[in-house]
C-alpha cells in the first residue's frame, strides 16, 4: 500500500496486518508513505500478528500515531513462528514510530534491505499499478 490513511477506532486491542505466508512463498504486504491515525489513546494496536508460519510485513516512511502498542508486532501465541516471522520497520515517524519497547523478532531496516521492499518490483506493480501499453497492432488503412 501506498499513501494509504489506516484510522484505528477506539477498541481494547486491534491488528492492521495478518499476513499469512508459508516458508516457500514469496510474498507479503509493503506499506510505504503511509499514515495511522486514531482516537485512542490506549496504545493497544499492533502493525501486525503471525497468522501463517513466515509472514512478512515492512511499513516504512509511515507516520505514526501514539496508538501503536509498545511490543508492534505479535506472534499471535506462536513463540516458535519468530524466527521465521520478518517484521521491518524503516525510516517511520510520529509518536507512534517509538521502537524502545518492540518485539525481540522486529527489524530494523537499513537503506540496503529496504530497498527491495519500497519499490514496485515487491508487489508486481507493474503488472497491475501501471497503465498498461496498447499492444494492439496498427494496420494502415489504405
Amino acid at each position: 500500500m501506498m499513501n494509504t490513511e489506516i484510522h484505528v477506532l477506539e477498541r481494547s486491542i486491534t491488528v492492521i496486518t495478518a499476513q499469512q505466508r508459508d516458508a516457500l512463498e514469496d510474498n507479503g504486504f509493503s506499506f510505504v508513505h503511509c499514515k495511522i491515525t486514531g482516537t485512542t489513546y490506549v496504545r493497544g494496536t499492533y502493525l501486525g500478528r503471525a497468522w501463517g508460519s513466515s509472514p512478512t510485513v515492512v511499513f516504512a516512511y509511515t507516520d505514526m500515531a501514539n496508538v501503536i502498542h509498545p511490543e508492534r508486532w505479535n506472534d499471535f501465541g506462536h513463540p516458535e513462528r519468530s524466527n521465521n516471522m520478518f517484521y521491518g520497520e524503516f525510516q517511520n515517524s510520529g509518536l507512534g514510530s517509538n521502537v524502545s519497547g518492540q518485539a525481540r523478532y522486529t527489524k530494523k531496516l537499513s537503506d540496503a534491505e529496504a530497498k527491495s521492499f519500497l519499490s514496485l518490483g515487491y508487489i508486481q506493480g507493474s503488472k497491475w499499478l501501471l497503465p498498461h501499453l496498447n499492444t494492439r497492432s496498427r494496420h494502415s488503412i489504405v
